[in-house]
């Protein structure tokens, strides 16, 4: 308990210290919420569809960025994800790069990805992460704007629980797994 008490504290130091930087510094916060539109979640035994049952989940990042140019941005990102049918909980550590492709026509408009991998723990499940896809940024002051994203979201999930059939047909035994979890994501949040 006290080890995450002391890495949140870390980390809350870092966002709160840099947030005083002056309004021309080239580092900005991003926080992020998302919705995530289950396509289909995979493991060596069941391939489970949008179809057969209702995949979904929701996720918080936190994600500092260092402008490089007017067209780059990189950095690095906290997250907390949860995943429904089948439940389970993920906290992603990733870096992550912003490409403005159209920097004179269209500044506000960007693409994005984020890598990396989940953090275990009693409470949540270790795993690859990958993000990619579209966003749009609006400010409505020099150190505060509104962030849109669109794009897809895949997760691997490491020891995740899953029922089979055991030798004689007649019962189920609990295995554990690695799966493969595919979604859409619509995010919204804050630059500052």
């Amino acid at each position: 308990m006290k080890k995450r008490i002391i890495i949140l504290a870390v980390i809350a130091q870092c966002f709160i210290g840099s947030y005083q930087v002056s309004a021309q510094s080239k580092i900005h916060f991003v926080t992020d919420i998302h919705y995530l539109y289950g396509l289909s979640s995979t493991t060596s035994y069941l391939t489970l569809k949008r179809k057969d049952v209702n995949l979904y989940g929701k996720s918080l990042h936190l994600t500092s960025l260092y402008d490089f140019s007017k067209s780059i941005s990189a950095g690095v990102g906290i997250g907390a994800d949860r995943y429904e049918n089948p439940g389970f909980n993920t906290l992603p550590v990733f870096a992550s790069l912003h490409y403005t492709p159209f920097v004179i026509t269209h500044p506000r408009t960007y693409l994005f990805t984020n890598l990396g991998f989940g953090i275990k723990n009693s409470y949540a499940n270790s795993g690859l992460m990958f993000d990619a896809g579209i966003g749009y940024k609006k400010m409505v002051g020099r150190r505060f704007g509104l962030n849109f994203q669109l794009g897809y979201n895949l997760k691997q999930i490491n020891e995740t629980p899953v029922y089979i059939p055991a030798a004689d047909n007649q019962s189920y035994e609990l295995v554990l797994v690695t799966s493969t979890r595919h979604s859409l994501s619509l995010g919204v949040g804050v630059i500052f």
